[in-house]
């Protein structure tokens, strides 16, 4: 290889560090000034917004889980979130596998018909959504969220069916072969083998569900059920923000996905370039 090649690749290389490092920057820097902020006293914030706090001060983060209630809010975010999640997950399971491994009359019309779902913005059925939660008289109930994020499972789906269209046919045909139904190769096959496609989906549906805040605030009119998105709103004072609460709330709030993805990391890029690109 000659010497101008070895150079090209160097200059690549250097370019696309330098270009991950300001990324990098642009990312992480909110989030910093997010968490110094956290740690300041109101005063400190406003004489100096992006000085580094002159002490280590935690209060923040106690007044806004105690006076602040955030403690409710975390309990009813996760009440929301982790069952919407499972039950997502499941079904769009369960619906890739139908899809990728059998083939039955209007298959391929439903499931055109759920990847037309991807495209629909949830905004679009704010008010045929509400109108349905009224009339099954789950106003101010979790299962109105649950039920709803249940309904947002197309791109769980698409993600699933192209994942098991991925996988060789020939384990399945050797089960088949030791008598194994198609629900034992679903359950001990298929859905072990998928685990980085589900961490996908799971991540994706997590991160989705916890920082949603139109459909609390349509369904959920009691300020005691409110999840983490409507407190932090309820931080805002009439005359007189407490900005050290709010970003010690806020800093909580976003350290429980990042811990979830951290997690699930590996699994989830896993799932990206072996599931979502294969097809």
């Amino acid at each position: 290889m000659s010497n101008q090649s070895l150079g090209m690749r160097l200059t690549t290389r250097i370019v696309s560090y330098l270009i991950m490092l300001v990324v990098f920057f642009i990312v992480a820097y909110p989030l910093f000034w997010m968490f110094m902020t956290s740690l300041k006293e109101q005063w400190e914030i406003f004489d100096n917004p992006f000085a580094l706090p002159s002490s280590l001060n935690f209060a923040n983060y106690v007044n806004a889980w105690t006076a602040g209630d955030f403690n409710l809010f975390f309990l009813n975010s996760v009440i929301i979130t982790v069952p919407s999640v499972i039950a997502t997950v499941f079904v769009s399971a369960l619906a890739g596998y139908a899809f990728a491994r059998f083939k039955f009359k209007g298959s391929r019309v439903l499931y055109i018909f759920f990847l037309i779902g991807i495209m629909v913005p949830p905004q679009a059925v704010i008010i045929p959504a509400f109108i349905i939660v009224s009339r099954l008289g789950l106003m101010n109930n979790y299962l109105a969220l649950i039920f709803t994020y249940l309904s947002w499972c197309p791109i769980g789906i698409f993600i699933l069916t192209t994942f098991f269209r991925s996988l060789p046919l020939e384990i399945e045909d050797a089960a088949k072969v030791d008598g194994a139904s198609p629900l034992d190769i679903f359950w001990r096959i298929a859905l072990p083998l998928a685990k980085p496609a589900l961490a996908t989906v799971a991540i994706f549906y997590f991160v989705f569900v916890w920082n949603d805040f139109l459909y609390p605030l349509l369904y959920l009119q009691n300020d005691t059920m409110s999840t983490i998105p409507m407190g932090l709103m309820l931080f805002n004072g009439r005359y007189r923000v407490d900005w050290g609460m709010q970003n010690a709330a806020l800093s909580i709030a976003v350290l429980v996905p990042l811990v979830f993805y951290m997690i699930f990391q590996d699994k989830f890029v896993k799932g990206l370039t072996a599931g979502a690109v294969k097809g």
